[in-house]
């Protein structure tokens, strides 16, 4: 079993890698244009509102809120459908992040700043909520494990891209900043173009291998929040600057990538809740545990921390396209809705951490505060999820896997050619049925059913029922794995 998930990897990477680089270089420079723009010290406005926060805090603030008001936008307008797949919503959103960071750039020597660098919030936001769309839409072509192993790619890229253009002089940077978003539109609009899904990329995945959308969506309002406190915490009570808390961000992005490799290797459909709980929520809570120990620069909180948010959030990607080819909505208000409930509640506990620091709590006692109420969250919501996995599992189990067998079943009779007739033997062939019970379920002849049995096998290139079966399990283990 691990030789075939092994080779099953290998197999996407060399597609991904020789086929479809565009798409790769793509949203690795979309998504370390996301951190460049509110870090890097080129694009700091000299001055903002008189709040107890470093500027380039404010404009994300800002941003993120247009950004949600963005997503709430596309929502509202889902029945007059937005054209996120047409070109001229893909460039528009390019060149508004692009004109948001030269605002940016331009407020960080202006005289008065303060519209410049509200100009660039509002355009960063606008144009990143409209490019997550595009970019959700693209995706959504995509099997599972393929958008998995591309988000592994995207958080290496993000920080070799981050740290190139952090090392930058002021002028390069700022000019590499502003081109970032441009490169990353052009490279989408060849990927667009160069790729053609395949038949099979289209067909609708059985619903009882996909995750229950109510418990993700839960999960990334708790893990947003969290995020926001996380941010809001480690900026207004303790000495990290945000230049410190973007760089142990990336670091601990580009170790979550890590666990993203490993994690495509085995991965399969719909254990998106167990990979949460095992591997995101221990690394979540361990950063804050450690958060009260680490008062003045602390990237180790932090970077912990980011791990298991980072997996989080990229394997809430992975989700949202499994639910966009199990739904007929349109691929953009699933990631809207997905995106929505994460970016809103980091919001909300951004918000929350700085109204702490505007009424002045001291920082050990915030800080302590903070950690025990985010670790008990997580002790709780752990609990209730394993709860009702445990009641509901066993209940479903038998009959999820029952379809699962007839749906395989089904695909490689149709894959092999053989008619609706011979697919219905096929069926009861593979699950172990003899003649006699095949003869009975069709009121057929014994003559019958031997002729229509050579033809399978024949078809098919096997020679017994074991092998019939076998050919069913294999199917199965592929779809599992998002191949």
């Amino acid at each position: 079993m691990a030789s075939g998930d092994v080779k099953g990897f290998i197999e996407i990477a060399a597609d991904e890698t020789r086929r479809h680089p565009a798409r790769l270089l793509g949203m690795g420079l979309f998504w370390a244009w996301l951190q460049v723009v509110f870090a890097a010290p080129a694009l700091a406005p000299a001055s903002m509102l008189q709040l107890p926060f470093p500027s380039q805090h404010q404009v994300w603030t800002i941003s993120l809120l247009i950004t949600i008001v963005t997503f709430a936008i596309a929502l509202a307008l889902k029945r007059s459908s937005l054209p996120i797949a047409q070109s001229a919503t893909l460039w528009t959103c390019h060149l508004l992040m692009a004109a948001g960071t030269a605002c940016l750039a331009y407020s960080s020597e202006a005289t008065d700043p303060l519209p410049f660098a509200f100009c660039g919030a509002v355009f960063t936001g606008i144009g990143s909520g409209l490019a997550f769309l595009v970019w959700g839409d693209h995706l959504s072509h995509l099997e599972p494990r393929r958008v998995l192993f591309d988000m592994a790619i995207y958080s290496f890229m993000t920080a070799v891209f981050f740290s190139i253009v952090m090392a930058l002089p002021i002028l390069l940077a700022q000019i590499a900043a502003v081109v970032m978003p441009l490169g990353a539109g052009l490279l989408l609009k060849h990927a667009q173009t160069a790729y053609v899904p395949n038949i099979d990329e289209h067909r609708k995945p059985d619903n009882a291998s996909s995750p229950k959308g109510s418990s993700l969506i839960s999960l990334a309002v708790l893990v947003g929040l969290v995020y926001g406190i996380m941010r809001g915490v480690s900026l207004s009570f303790t000495a990290s600057s945000v230049e410190i808390v973007t760089v142990a961000t990336v670091v601990g992005i580009a170790l979550a990538g890590v666990l993203l490799v490993i994690t495509t290797v085995f991965f399969k459909k719909g254990n998106e809740l167990y990979l949460v709980c095992q591997i995101s929520f221990p690394l979540l809570t361990l950063g804050f545990l450690l958060l009260p120990q680490f008062l003045g620069d602390l990237p180790l909180p932090i970077v912990v921390f980011t791990i298991g948010h980072s997996y989080f959030y990229f394997l809430l990607w992975v989700f949202c396209v499994d639910q966009a080819r199990a739904s007929t909505k349109k691929p953009y208000i699933i990631v809207a809705i997905g995106l929505l409930s994460f970016l809103g509640s980091s919001l909300i506990g951004s918000i929350a951490s700085d109204a702490m620091a505007l009424l002045g709590s001291e920082a050990s006692q915030a800080i302590s505060i903070v950690s025990l109420v985010v670790v008990y969250l997580f002790v709780v919501a752990f609990a209730f999820l394993f709860g009702k996995s445990r009641k509901t599992n066993q209940a479903d189990q038998n009959a999820n896997l029952e379809q699962e067998f007839r749906t395989c079943s089904d695909l490689v009779a149709s894959e092999g050619g053989l008619s609706p007739r011979e697919t219905e033997i096929f069926y009861l062939l593979a699950v172990g049925k003899d003649r006699a019970d095949i003869r009975e379920a069709f009121s057929i002849s014994n003559d019958t059913v031997k002729s229509h049995t050579r033809r399978i096998y024949a078809k098919l290139d096997i020679h017994s029922k074991k092998e019939a079966t076998a050919l069913v399990e294999a199917r199965i283990e592929r779809e599992r794995r998002g191949m």
